[in-house]
C-alpha cells in the first residue's frame, strides 16, 4: 500500500517495516495502535502514521512524551531495552496501524462507537492486503470495539496465575489471524509483563 488506492477505505495508511515480510522469530505482525490526534488541520494526512514511526526512528530528532510509549511496547516485544539499531530492526520487522480512521480533535479524547464501526472496513482492508500471523492491539477499549467478526480464540496464561482471552479473524482464503489484546503502553505498563505474554501468545 505505497498510495492510497481511490476505492480504499483506508485513511491512515500503515507504517510497513522494510523487513515485515520476515517477520518476528518467522511471524509477521501487526501493532495496532487506536487513533490519530491532529493538532492542526494539515496533520490530517494519510502518510501520518508512517511519519509518526520514522521520527520515532530519527536518532537525530527531539525527544516528545509520546515516543515513550512506543519505547515501552518495544521492549515488550523484545524482551530487552533496545539500542538505535535494534529499535529500527524491531520497528523494520512490524507493521504498525491506527484502527480509528478519523482523527480526534483533542489528545485525550476517545472514539465514538460510530468512529470505531466506520472504521472497520479498513481494519479486514489491511488484514485482507497484509495478510499478518497476528495482531498486538493497544489497550481494553481498542480490542473491545474491534469488528465482532470472527471467534473467540486460545487463552494466554499471565503471570500471577492469571490468563487473557484471546480473538481470531479468519481472511478470505481461511487464514486465520490471532489478536493479542494487552495494556496499552501509555502509562504504568511493565514491559516484561507483557514481554511473557506475548512470548506466550
Amino acid at each position: 500500500m505505497k498510495a492510497k488506492p481511490s476505492d480504499s477505505q483506508v485513511h491512515f495508511l500503515p507504517w510497513v517495516g522494510e523487513n515485515y515480510e520476515k517477520g518476528i522469530c518467522g511471524r509477521r505482525v501487526l501493532v495496532l495502535g487506536e487513533s490519530h490526534y491532529c493538532a492542526k488541520p494539515e496533520d490530517d494526512t494519510p502518510y501520518i502514521t508512517r511519519k509518526v514511526i520514522a521520527d520515532l526512528l530519527d536518532p537525530g530528532s527531539e525527544h516528545e512524551a509520546y515516543k515513550n510509549t512506543y519505547t515501552k511496547f518495544e521492549r515488550a516485544l523484545a524482551g530487552k531495552v533496545l539500542n538505535w539499531q535494534g529499535k529500527s530492526e524491531l520497528w523494520n520487522s512490524v507493521i504498525f496501524y491506527n484502527f480509528v480512521q478519523t482523527p480526534l480533535s483533542g489528545p485525550r479524547k476517545s472514539p465514538s462507537v460510530k468512529e470505531f464501526q466506520d472504521s472497520f472496513a479498513a481494519f479486514f482492508e489491511v488484514l485482507e492486503q497484509y495478510r499478518p500471523d497476528c495482531v498486538i492491539a493497544w489497550g481494553k477499549r481498542l480490542y473491545e470495539h474491534l469488528p465482532p467478526a470472527g471467534r473467540q480464540g486460545k487463552t494466554v496464561p499471565l503471570t500471577g496465575g492469571t490468563s487473557l482471552e484471546t480473538w481470531v479473524y479468519v481472511l478470505s482464503d481461511g487464514k486465520c489471524v490471532g489478536v493479542l489484546p494487552i495494556q496499552h503502553p501509555s502509562s504504568g505498563f511493565s514491559w516484561d509483563f507483557w514481554h511473557s505474554a506475548i512470548k506466550s501468545f
